[in-house]
């Protein structure tokens, strides 16, 4: 097998395991541990949180180690915090192993891309990240499916199986990565040009550059909102059918399944149907369709169980073309929008815009559906229209970023 292949594999493998556990983790706490729906959410919000603050520690021991060792170091981290978290019962156990099962993702983060980029290059890099990508969403699904196919569980021994198969997983991943040649562990300091002459890279722009850019600040804040909302169907859906609907699992594992479908099918699709159209027309479109989408959410409980189970499989449509609007378009908006001589801060700034609304969505999203179903996905359908008015003003701010064209498909 060739080392992009193991490579490819191990991803795979990572995204099942990643996957698998994202319509679990409120589930697995709530009726595996017995921790109360709050608790449990704001345990593992405090817990993600935690661990963003350990991005810039992984990007120096990147630079230190390489991109290999730390994938490796990643996945053992997370193979250590899923087999702790059946010990796991109360909040500041919770804190402490979901934290550490999300510096193991950071590790992933911070050093997949600089493997990639050891691995391929040209055109080949993007393809090998399309893949990726659209291997991560598989394994999503394949993870939700599982609310499909396996039957309502309900002892705490069964929960715990899960959590122990999933750390598995990462130690699959870990030996795989292992098999890389140990030269993509580090890369010289001074690297040779086109043209044969070596040459040292120089510090990037400043962080004043990239924080006093209101333009790109505001981009990204309003880009939080797309990810929020990206984040809100994996987080909840489950709890949602199982608790408040009293249905059967498999309304949400068929909904996030098909909804992952959709996205790895219509991804390409979708982009190409973008190009030629200013990058604002696709992103204002998925916050509308996002918007209207959790709307049609607010009265599953005051609708008959097949009305409600008909919504869940719409939205769920509604949401994954809206993710596959946003997506790509937000992240070619963000690198043509950052301050020049500060691409890699304003990288970081943007990756910040993914991460803290996932981390911060499991103790929000707990809080807003103990209070009422109907608030929850209002809320939510608010804050996704907010949007539009934010990205028609940044529009005027930054032409270059959100007037151009979406670019083509890569062949």
């Amino acid at each position: 097998m060739s080392t992009r292949r193991i490579f490819l594999a191990a991803t795979l493998i990572d995204a099942l395991g990643s996957g698998l556990w994202v319509p679990f983790a409120l589930l697995f706490l709530v009726h595996g541990q017995g921790m109360d729906l709050v608790d449990a959410g704001t345990s593992l919000t405090i817990g993600a949180l935690l661990a963003l603050v350990t991005g810039p520690a992984t990007g120096v021991a990147m630079d230190r180690f390489g991109p290999r060792a730390l994938l490796i170091a990643g996945n053992l981290v997370r193979l250590a915090a899923f087999a702790a978290y059946p010990l796991a019962h109360t909040s500041w156990q919770v804190i402490a192993v979901s934290a550490v099962a999300g510096f193991g993702d950071r590790l992933f983060w911070t050093c997949n891309a600089p493997m990639v980029a050891r691995l391929t290059a040209g055109a080949d890099t993007d393809r090998v990240l399309a893949t990726q990508t659209v291997g991560r969403f598989a394994g999503a699904g394949l993870g939700a499916a599982a609310t499909a196919v396996l039957p309502t569980i309900t002892s705490p021994w069964a929960f715990h199986l899960l959590a122990y198969v999933n750390a598995a997983s990462f130690a699959a991943a870990a030996l795989l990565i292992r098999l890389l040649p140990r030269a993509l562990s580090r890369e010289s300091a001074a690297t040779p040009s086109r043209k044969g002459h070596f040459h040292v890279k120089v510090p990037a722009g400043s962080w004043r550059a990239v924080l006093g850019d209101r333009a790109f600040t505001g981009f990204c804040v309003t880009h939080m909102a797309f990810t929020l909302a990206s984040a809100s169907k994996f987080s909840v859906l489950p709890l949602v059918v199982r608790d408040l609907l009293h249905g059967p699992q498999w309304i949400a594992g068929t909904a996030i399944t098909l909804g992952t479908v959709v996205v790895v099918t219509a991804q390409r699709p979708i982009v190409a149907l973008l190009a030629g159209r200013s990058r604002t027309a696709g992103l204002v479109g998925s916050a509308v369709l996002f918007s209207l989408c959790f709307a049609l959410l607010i009265p599953l409980e005051a609708v008959p169980l097949s009305v409600a189970t008909a919504l869940i499989l719409l939205t769920s449509l509604g949401f994954s073309i809206a993710e596959a609007l946003f997506g790509p378009t937000a992240t070619a908006a963000a690198a043509a929008a950052a301050p020049p001589g500060a691409e890699g801060r304003a990288s970081s700034i943007f990756q910040l815009s993914w991460g803290l609304p996932i981390a911060l969505a499991p103790g929000l999203l707990a809080a807003l559906l103990s209070a009422s179903n109907a608030l929850t996905w209002s809320i939510l359908a608010l804050t996704c229209a907010s949007a539009v008015p934010a990205l028609l003003a940044l529009r005027r701010k930054l032409p270059h970023a959100l007037r151009e064209p979406s670019p083509p498909v890569a062949a």
